[in-house]
């Protein structure tokens, strides 16, 4: 192996316009099939601080009564905490749930002489358990503040830097001010990142929940609110096991706020993992290998044309170049090397070149992601929670995942440009190999 990757850079500097020209074609087809495979990976891989999206579920919660099926009304929306303290966090395939709400703000230091816009997840400990937020200075808020109310947050090292050095910040919000004592500072997070991107995390609870008003029932319904639920699952169980645990509480909690409003009243749950709430082209539910590899053979179909298409391209330079091999391929086939040894030298060599193209590539692919970062595209594929302001880590764009499909990406454009032309190039008899420059 080491002999023929020798024998590839000689080559290369051999024909220094074949390779610059194999190279940069390669690059262009890697770097398109690349822009889809970094997306999908930002999009649905456990990347921190969100590592534990395989195994997370978003809850969608509603209500419908005869009355609001008489008036055409649409379900309503919204989790309180009485839901998450009595279902959610008794269920035993549960081992995290958050309710988070979002808001902007406008925020100072202590004595107001700096303020800034700043957008905050209002949210609960749990938070800090699902995702894994690094913490620069500092811990998360306890659950004891939290259930009492006290008046304190995390805040990001963004507004760390831009209010200086305080330890508490002045929160304004609709004509309510209200001083947080800062206990932990944390590393901002990408607002690619949709679930964890914030300024400043607090907790919902704030002055016994009148600042976010997590717990504003809708129509009377206790286990109506305003939070948006979360929840992490104990590893070995599924959407499916969830529903099922679910069911008997959920009925039971039907019989009950029924009785309580007089009329027939449904509590309607549903969950989606992050997967197909990310990518779901067909309108499935379901996280079952099946449904999740149909989904992704849409953006696999995307990225093997993106690489066919050039390929054709470069087979005809590969042939071009094989016959000018002829005469030397004729050559050592005389002195007796075989046919399937030729063709996997021939096959190596344009792996090589195929493999340097690839990396180019995949610095393009970098630099153009970059470059659209601030696009409405960009914005509408990841706006998340309303937070966007767009920085890229190392891990976006080089995961074992995405190394897997950079190298299969880079194996297959070689085959289908190289296979072909030398194999037929190489099934030629050795006389007419041998006459070729004659």
């Amino acid at each position: 192996m080491i002999k023929i990757i020798r024998h590839a850079f000689a080559l290369i500097r051999e024909d220094k316009l074949f390779s610059t020209i194999y190279i940069a074609g390669t690059a262009v087809a890697i770097a398109s099939a690349m822009v889809i495979a970094i997306v999908l990976n930002i999009k649905i891989a456990d990347i921190p601080p969100e590592s534990n999206r395989s195994h997370t579920l978003y809850v969608i919660n509603g209500f419908v009564t005869d009355s609001a099926k008489a008036n055409n009304s649409g379900l309503q929306f919204g989790v309180s905490t009485a839901a998450i303290d009595s279902t959610f966090r008794k269920m035993e395939c549960v081992e995290a749930v958050t309710g988070v709400t979002y808001a902007q703000l406008i925020v100072g230091d202590d004595e107001e002489k700096k303020t800034m816009n700043a957008f905050a997840i209002g949210c609960d400990p749990d938070f800090f358990r699902i995702y894994d937020l690094t913490f620069i200075d500092g811990r998360p808020f306890s659950e004891k503040e939290f259930r009492g109310g006290e008046p304190v947050c995390v805040i990001s090292d963004k507004v760390a830097k831009q209010l200086g050095n305080t330890t508490h910040i002045v929160l304004d919000r609709i004509n309510k001010r209200l001083s947080l004592r800062i206990v932990g500072v944390v590393k901002a997070v990408s607002g690619l990142m949709g679930n964890t991107a914030a300024d400043l995390y607090v907790p919902y609870k704030l002055e016994g929940d009148v600042f976010f008003y997590p717990d504003q029932k809708i129509e009377g319904i206790s286990y109506s609110g305003h939070l948006v639920v979360q929840v992490m699952l104990q590893k070995g169980f599924s959407r499916k096991d969830f529903l099922e645990e679910l069911e008997p509480m959920r009925q039971h909690y039907n019989a009950v706020v029924s009785s309580q409003l007089g009329e027939n009243t449904e509590w309607v749950v549903s969950a989606t993992s992050h997967f197909f709430k990310n990518l779901n082209f067909f309108g499935e539910n379901d996280a079952g290998f099946k449904d999740q590899a149909k989904n992704l053979m849409v953006p696999a179909i995307l990225m093997l044309l993106f690489l066919f298409l050039p390929a054709i391209n470069l087979s005809g330079l590969v042939s071009n170049r094989m016959e000018a091999r002829r005469a030397e391929m004729g050559i050592r086939k005389a002195f007796g090397a075989k046919r399937r040894t030729l063709l996997n030298e021939v096959i190596h060599e344009n792996l090589v070149l195929t493999l340097c193209g690839g990396l180019v590539g995949w610095v393009l692919s970098g630099l153009f992601i970059n470059a659209v970062a601030n696009s409405e595209v960009m914005k509408n594929l990841f706006r998340g929670n309303g937070h966007y302001d767009p920085s890229f880590d190392f891990q976006m764009f080089f995961t074992p995942t995405l190394f897997l499909i950079a190298f299969a990406c880079c194996a297959l454009l070689n085959l289908m440009a190289a296979l072909f032309p030398a194999w037929r190039s190489l099934r030629k008899p050795i006389v007419e190999s041998l006459n070729q420059k004659r």
